[in-house]
């Protein structure tokens, strides 16, 4: 049976249950909680092994990157300099030309991106911020359409918490000793104002052994059920990566209004201040 919400995204395994999830144990937040008042609440959405596995996760990805490029150019002196097997000299350029362009990109992504790419939910105005960059999506075909000097961009949306769904994805890989890798991303899904037609979509949480922790948590929150809540914080890391998380003024603003009418105000502000 397909996802009620179309067009469904991929490798879609299941729809997710939208409201208070109840539990005699606390629900964790799998300690990805930055910061949690009673009026809104910041989930980290950080992927990898953290800050010092990304600076050697930069170190490696440097030297392969140096590394094509000596083998491209090595190439293109033999196809100048040498007569036979032109056609095979070029075609393995060309190779090595593509994979020293997706290992460039991955460094710049490494090396720019943000310390995190947080979601800030406020549960008072029914709305829902994120923080977004392409290296949560690494992998997708934006890897090879996306210009490797955008590292730098963010995006910030803005989304109505009532248009918000959940689904799980999977995907499984063959390992070469037998048996199956599998990896879990709870995605959300931003539909059209009651229909389940999908507008947009981003990423909540991915790992090898996944549950639904998160989207509980955050479910309850925003019903303010907050009996039931782990409200520990996430760890403080050790390392700090020096792009740090920088909010635009106006949604950090918007984002963390007490009210709908606080919230109408600042973004009627700001857009008196735009039209001038």
């Amino acid at each position: 049976m397909p996802s009620k919400y179309q067009p469904q995204v991929s490798a879609w395994r299941e729809d997710l249950h939208k409201g208070i999830y109840t539990t005699q144990l606390h629900l964790s937040n799998n300690k990805k909680l930055r910061y949690a008042n009673d009026d809104y609440c910041e989930f980290s959405r950080r992927l990898g092994g953290g800050y010092f596995a990304r600076g050697i996760t930069a170190f490696i990805s440097s030297i392969l990157v140096l590394l094509s490029l000596w083998i491209l150019y090595m190439g293109v002196f033999v196809i100048i300099t040498v007569i036979d097997d032109r056609i095979i000299t070029i075609s393995a350029s060309l190779l090595v030309l593509f994979i020293a362009y997706f290992l460039f990109q991955f460094l710049l992504n490494i090396l720019f991106a943000p310390e995190d790419c947080p979601i800030r939910l406020n549960r008072k105005t029914g709305k829902v911020y994120i923080y977004d960059h392409s290296l949560l999506y690494f992998g997708t075909w934006a890897t090879f359409t996306r210009s490797p000097f955008r590292a730098k961009e963010i995006t910030v949306k803005e989304f109505n918490w009532a248009d918000i769904q959940g689904c799980m994805t999977s995907v499984s890989v063959p390992i070469a000793s037998g048996g199956m890798v599998r990896s879990y991303r709870l995605e959300c899904v931003v539909c059209e104002p009651n229909t389940t037609k999908v507008i947009d979509h981003f990423l909540l949480a991915a790992g090898t052994s996944l549950g639904y922790n998160e989207w509980m948590w955050i479910n309850s929150y925003m019903a303010f059920s907050d009996n039931n809540l782990d409200a520990e914080f996430m760890p403080e890391e050790e390392f700090t990566w020096p792009i740090k998380v920088n909010w635009p003024e106006k949604i950090d603003k918007k984002s963390k209004a007490s009210s709908l009418e606080e919230y109408q105000k600042i973004d009627a502000e700001y857009k008196k201040l735009g039209n001038k």
